[in-house]
C-alpha cells in the first residue's frame, strides 16, 4: 500500500512527539549498562580468587535484576528505534512518489 498524504503527516506526527521519548530510552540503556558495572563491583565477593569473587557477583539477585532491567531498556529503545525508521521510511517512499509523479 502507497503513503498517502494522511500517512505522512501521521508519521511526522509521531517522530515529533517521540523524540524525547526515544532520547531519554537512549540514555536509560547507557545508565543501565553502567549500573551492571557498578552493581558488579558492589558485589564482588570478599573471599577466594578473581573468577570466584566474580561468580559470587554475577549470580547475585541484584545483579541478575540489573541484567533484566539493561535488558528491558534496549528492548523499549530498539522498539521505539524500529517504529521511528518505519516512520521515516514512509515519509521517503512518499517523497520518491511525489518526485516522480513532478517529473512525468
Amino acid at each position: 500500500m502507497l503513503p498517502t498524504e494522511k500517512d505522512i503527516e501521521k508519521s511526522l506526527n509521531n517522530l515529533a512527539i517521540t523524540d524525547e521519548s526515544f532520547a531519554q530510552a537512549q540514555a536509560k540503556c547507557v545508565a543501565k549498562k553502567e549500573n551492571l558495572k557498578i552493581k558488579k563491583l558492589a558485589l564482588l565477593g570478599t573471599s577466594g580468587t578473581q573468577m570466584e569473587k566474580e561468580k559470587v557477583a554475577l549470580e547475585h539477585p541484584d545483579y541478575k535484576k540489573a541484567v533484566d532491567e539493561y535488558s528491558d531498556a534496549i528492548y523499549k529503545k530498539t522498539l521505539l528505534e524500529a517504529k521511528r525508521v518505519r516512520w521515516n521510511l514512509i515519509i521517503e517512499v512518499w517523497r520518491s512518489l511525489n518526485a516522480n509523479m513532478r517529473k512525468s
